[in-house]
């Protein structure tokens, strides 16, 4: 809808509402001086059709106008312009501090396997959106998967708390400030030059089965009511995404980033290779992005995505106040894009 049609339609609904409340405030007065005085009903209605009439002309004007600037904006290159969005925003990792907290992990590795060698399956794994190419550069952790033999302890809450009470004992040493316990990690907040960074422990017990060497069991760490679940972290590994989908990954956690939306990146992956899968995908980067945009706004309250490596972990389990809003952000920047292409300028701007 253009905006001489919609602001025509809201300023006539304006108008006859505020009209047709004077008039009520005015009668309602004048039944009071004279009591015994009825309620006109057909003034009130004459009363908002003239609120209409003027407040219609009104937003038409308004809308004539919009529309007229808008017809003249000469149209920008938003595949360009996107590409630098994605240039600005995305994690470099020749970037001096994320060497460091690089480093730091390196280091951290090499301590955790020389307490913990006994007792780890295999070698300790990295994970998240800096291995996958999908971080930001203002904000970025490391994680670092510890995958341990089904005998090294007795339970996952031990394994968790083992490992908990060694990084505490690190405190203080090696950079690292305070350690954090969290649902499924451990975080490690590190100061580098003034600067607090997090590298997050994901401890994970293998499952005694044979054959396995992949397959097991996170603590959840939960204060009413601590639990475990089941992880594959090479099942993880394996959810790929084109280098395409990658910049829009980068594109739209920026965009969740600025909008302060409660989206998880993990969803908003598999969200991006779900619109791929049921959507006719267009040529142009742009209109890709709005196709997740359009997917997302169309699908998220029924869509049941699961994650790869449980198929008990529905990640689309969220709220319903979350997903509205979720919903709301995706259809301004949709209708926003319609409206004006070169609307991508204002809804991602670096």
């Amino acid at each position: 809808m253009n905006k001489t049609a919609k602001y025509g339609l809201y300023g006539a609904i304006g108008g006859s509402l505020i009209n047709a409340l004077f008039n009520i405030i005015k009668q309602l007065n004048e039944m009071d001086k004279e009591p015994g005085k009825e309620f006109d009903w057909g003034n009130l209605l004459g009363a908002a059709g003239k609120g209409a009439i003027v407040g219609g002309v009104g937003g038409l004007a308004v809308g004539a106008i919009a529309d007229y600037q808008n017809d003249k904006e000469k149209p920008i290159n938003t595949d360009a312009f996107l590409f630098t969005v994605i240039k600005d925003v995305k994690l470099d990792k020749n970037q001096s501090d994320f060497k460091r907290l690089d480093e730091k992990a390196n280091r951290l590795i090499y301590l955790l396997k020389q307490k913990l060698g006994n007792k780890l399956a295999s070698e300790p794994m990295r994970l998240g959106s800096t291995e996958k190419g999908t971080a930001l550069s203002d904000n970025f952790d490391i994680d670092i998967c510890l995958p341990f033999k089904h005998s090294s302890f007795n339970s996952t809450v031990e394994m968790y708390e083992y490992v908990l009470n060694f990084l505490a004992g690190l405190v203080g040493r090696e950079s690292i400030v305070r350690i954090r316990d969290q649902k499924k990690s451990i975080g490690v907040i590190l100061a580098l030059r003034g600067e607090e960074y997090k590298i997050d422990i994901v401890p994970y017990k293998i499952t005694n089965k044979r054959g396995n060497k992949t397959s097991g069991y996170l603590f959840l760490n939960d204060s009413t009511r601590p639990s475990y679940t089941k992880t594959d972290v090479h099942a993880l590994k394996s959810l790929k995404l084109t280098d395409t989908q990658k910049k829009i990954v980068v594109v739209l956690k920026h965009w969740k980033t600025k909008n302060n939306l409660p989206l998880s990146s993990y969803l908003l992956e598999n969200l991006v290779i779900d619109a791929y899968h049921y959507n006719e995908v267009p040529r142009k980067f742009t209109k890709k992005v709005i196709m997740v945009l359009e997917h997302i706004h169309n699908n998220l309250d029924v869509a049941v995505i699961k994650s790869i490596e449980n198929s008990n972990n529905v990640l689309t389990n969220i709220s319903d106040s979350k997903k509205a809003e979720i919903v709301a952000a995706c259809k301004k920047a949709i209708e926003d894009y319609e409206y004006q292409p070169n609307s991508v300028l204002d809804t991602f701007e670096a």
